[in-house]
């Protein structure tokens, strides 16, 4: 079934070298593969944009590969990663994550933590992937690595992938309000539940889907009017739509699209 949001790293594509990327499967809760090279002659991080989701990140090259839990950001974030290496990503939708973690994902906000402090076997998972010798066997290295941790899974909270989903076939607009009413849980309960399966509130993740899909509307139509944009995306006029771009991207529309340069 397509899914009403995928979460992008778009400057993860537009700032590095060598970028590829393959969907994956939805039904297991990831989202995307991908992987790219840092170019040699970069003096500058890669801005991380918030997406409500959690990444893991491995370095495959170098002389200390290694591996980290990335947490959604919740503003515009520079990272900075090692010239001239390579990296192989998995993304996962949000909200499923903690099948494969085990603990609450609001522990990874805002937060880089090594995979190894998560999973203690992970230095052999590393090394596999590394020494692998193309991007489709990373890909079938990191999926049987998933299928045997979440083999004796609990399963998702079945009313936070609905309330993820109504979110998201809202495109961010809609009120937590209206989610209390249609599931008949309060407020404080869905903000509580959300926020250990998702790592955010339900509110800032509704922001994060409808800027999400702002810069994708950019990035296809970049003829766009900032004034079309704005109301494409429900934001109230264009003040507030580059205000939202300033502190998710540190950049403007325009410059977003050159990759802040």
């Amino acid at each position: 079934m397509e899914k009403a949001y995928m979460p992008e790293q778009p400057f993860f594509e537009l700032s590095t070298k060598a970028y590829v990327s393959r969907l994956a499967l939805c039904d297991r809760g990831l989202a995307q593969y991908y992987s790219f090279v840092v170019a040699l002659d970069t003096g500058k991080s890669i801005v991380a944009v918030p997406d409500g989701t959690v990444d893991i990140v491995i370095q495959c090259s170098g002389s200390r590969p290694a591996a980290q839990v990335c947490g959604s950001v919740k503003k515009g974030t520079l990272v900075k990663f090692e010239p001239g290496l390579q990296y192989f990503g998995a993304r996962f939708f949000p909200g499923t994550a903690d099948e494969l973690l085990r603990c609450p994902l609001n522990q990874f906000t805002d937060q880089r933590i090594p995979l190894g402090d998560v999973y203690g076997s992970a230095e052999e998972l590393v090394e596999r992937i590394c020494t692998a010798e193309s991007f489709g066997e990373r890909i079938r290295l990191f999926e049987k690595f998933h299928e045997k941790r979440i083999r004796e899974r609990s399963g998702v909270s079945a009313l936070v992938l609905s309330l993820i989903d109504r979110i998201n076939r809202a495109h961010g607009d809609i009120r937590i309000g209206e989610l209390a009413e249609e599931t008949g849980f309060s407020v404080r309960h869905i903000s509580n539940l959300f926020s250990r399966t998702v790592g955010i509130s339900p509110k800032f993740y509704s922001r994060i889907v409808r800027f999400q899909r702002c810069f994708g509307l950019l990035r296809r139509h970049d003829e766009l009017s900032y004034a079309n944009l704005a109301q494409d995306g429900g934001y109230y006029d264009q003040a507030h739509l580059i205000n939202e771009f300033r502190e998710f991207s540190l950049c403007t529309p325009a410059q977003a699209l050159g990759a802040c340069a």
